[in-house]
């Protein structure tokens, strides 16, 4: 097993230690006055200190003999069984020490240690439903335990169960790497707006974190900010002069906006200094082709593809530059790499149809055109409907649920294919009262794409309140196999199961809801009537 990956942890036995794999001295040689009181007295008093020493002193073996010594004479001691998994996981011995952390918890329900170093372990592991388990159980403990925190929406994340991030995030601590967690999950939710507002609260309560001001340019790009994400990126180089990072964030922006005059200064610099870097070489070439000098241009571009020749946008810009300079055949090779690369601008198709005009090629050249013009004309269709969602979304904050499905629904005409702006559409019409259609958009949405949780959920649920209980559990169902993580949608599919006479299930199903969250009283209460019902009870296996 690897080492953990959680830094919060290391402190958990002794910070110099834990972590490092270390072999046991050949003898077990540890202070006397220690090792006479462990002879005399072998319980935790005297097992704790002297177990530490030995883990202190890498001699790992020796700790892990005493912490088996103490527990000899206090067998239910949560710390010495803690002590003893942490000692054996520690030397990669996993499968031993995680029942010994497992007793520890089991003996000591207010510890959290124990919860974190399963979660840990078991994340390390890829063992993620295990992870996921000892990290809400950690959090029940302690709501803004970080190391839980930081645990749960990694592995949130890693699953792009952005909802669930946002779910997990919105009471916890505005720290540095949580809030950049909150922020990314908004953003990839396509709300730059919300990330934006995470971000500028954080960077108050830490006004020299480089890693939140990277993170907000980032934000800003995306919402079309860019003298703002310039302004934040020349206040990021004066704060950290030397940092080529920094100083390539601001290099990009410049040459996104076109900057030159100050690109032509920043950019020559960087060029001496990292003469062989692909992305410098890049974005010098950019940079002179914006300045018009486009020869330069194309000989750093090919510079650059030579030392890396799949950076991103690096065929698509020399094969737009090679189309500058009438070199018609490297420039179509160049745009047709770019194609099969993945990439879907509309203008590769406007160069391509350049380059193959000045082959010869007309018919080429006018299917190529005729795709330039489809593309663009569907690019403005996304952009309109991005637009009446903002408005939708605008709305029904405000209470306009009319207003919101008006606008919902001009999103839908420009893009009949989002099941998201289904599922927007579906909300509005149920705070308008137009029950028939919520049922409309969301098998709408299912439809276009089944692994949504929220649509999946929200059907269930209006199909169990029209009495269609079968068919509600199937949407339960769907909702937690795409979203495992998510308890309310277990608490719902467990109430239909016990409505149908699935009792079993529905016990397991409210089982997986307080695993998730043990504190929800919905949970609680659904759990305490199956056990109460004498028909669950009549069915119980």
């Amino acid at each position: 097993m690897s080492s953990l990956r959680h830094p919060g942890l290391q402190g958990l036995l002794l910070a110099a230690v834990l972590g490092w794999a270390g072999t046991a001295h050949a003898e077990c040689a540890g202070p006397e006055a220690m090792v006479a009181k462990m002879r005399a007295h072998p319980g935790s008093a005297a097992a704790v200190p002297l177990g530490r020493w030995y883990a202190d002193h890498r001699q790992f073996e020796c700790a892990t003999e005493v912490f088996r010594s103490g527990l000899k004479a206090e067998p239910r001691s949560a710390q010495l069984h803690y002590l003893l998994g942490l000692s054996l996981i520690t030397q990669d011995r996993a499968t031993e020490g995680i029942p010994e952390v497992e007793q520890s918890a089991a003996l000591d329900a207010t510890a959290i240690k124990p919860h974190l170093l399963l979660g840990s372990v078991y994340d390390d592991e890829g063992n993620s439903d295990a992870a996921e388990r000892e990290w809400r159980r950690a959090l029940a403990i302690d709501p803004k335990s970080e190391p839980a925190l930081e645990g749960l929406t990694g592995l949130l994340m890693r699953r792009k169960d952005y909802p669930g991030v946002i779910q997990v995030l919105s009471d916890a601590p505005r720290t540095e790497k949580l809030s950049i967690a909150l922020a990314r999950a908004f953003g990839l939710l396509n709300y730059p707006n919300q990330a934006a507002a995470v971000l500028t609260q954080a960077m108050k309560e830490h006004p020299d974190s480089l890693d939140l001001g990277q993170a907000m340019l980032v934000v800003l790009v995306k919402q079309h900010q860019h003298e703002d994400a310039i302004k934040l990126a020349r206040t990021l180089v004066e704060k950290h002069p030397g940092n080529m990072n920094v100083e390539m964030d601001l290099f990009r922006l410049l040459v996104l906006a076109e900057h030159l005059d100050e690109a032509r200064v920043l950019g020559p610099k960087l060029l001496a200094a990292h003469p062989k870097d692909p992305e410098v070489l890049y974005l010098n070439g950019l940079m002179e082709r914006s300045a018009g000098n486009y020869e330069q241009a194309g000989k750093l571009l090919k510079e650059a593809e030579a030392l890396q020749p799949d950076l991103i946008n690096l065929h698509f810009e020399l094969g737009n530059t090679l189309v500058i300079l009438k070199q018609w055949q490297e420039a179509r090779d160049e745009l047709n790499k770019a194609q099969q690369a993945g990439d879907t601008r509309p203008e590769l198709h406007a160069g391509l149809a350049k380059a193959l005009q000045g082959l010869g090629d007309a018919n080429g050249a006018r299917q190529e055109m005729l795709k330039y013009q489809q593309m663009k004309k569907d690019e403005e269709g996304r952009l309109e409907a991005a637009e009446s969602v903002a408005q939708g979304d605008d709305a029904l904050k405000a209470g306009k649920s009319a207003e919101a499905v008006a606008h919902y629904r001009e999103a839908i005409t420009n893009q009949p294919q989002n099941p998201s702006y289904h599922y927007k559409l579906a909300i509005a019409l149920d705070r308008a009262g137009d029950s028939a259609g919520v049922r409309s958009e969301l098998e709408q949405a299912i439809a276009i794409n089944p692994n949504l949780a929220g649509p999946q959920n929200a059907l269930g649920y209006l199909l169990s309140r029209s009495g269609e209980s079968a068919a509600a559990v199937q949407h339960f169902q769907a909702a937690v196999d795409a979203a495992p993580g998510w308890s309310e949608a277990w608490i719902n599919l467990a109430a239909e199961l016990a409505v149908t006479g699935k009792f079993a299930d529905a016990r397991h199903a409210v089982g997986k809801a307080l695993e998730l969250d043990p504190q929800n009283q919905q949970a609680k209460e659904l759990s305490d009537q199956l056990a109460r019902d004498p028909r669950a009870r009549a069915n119980n296996p």
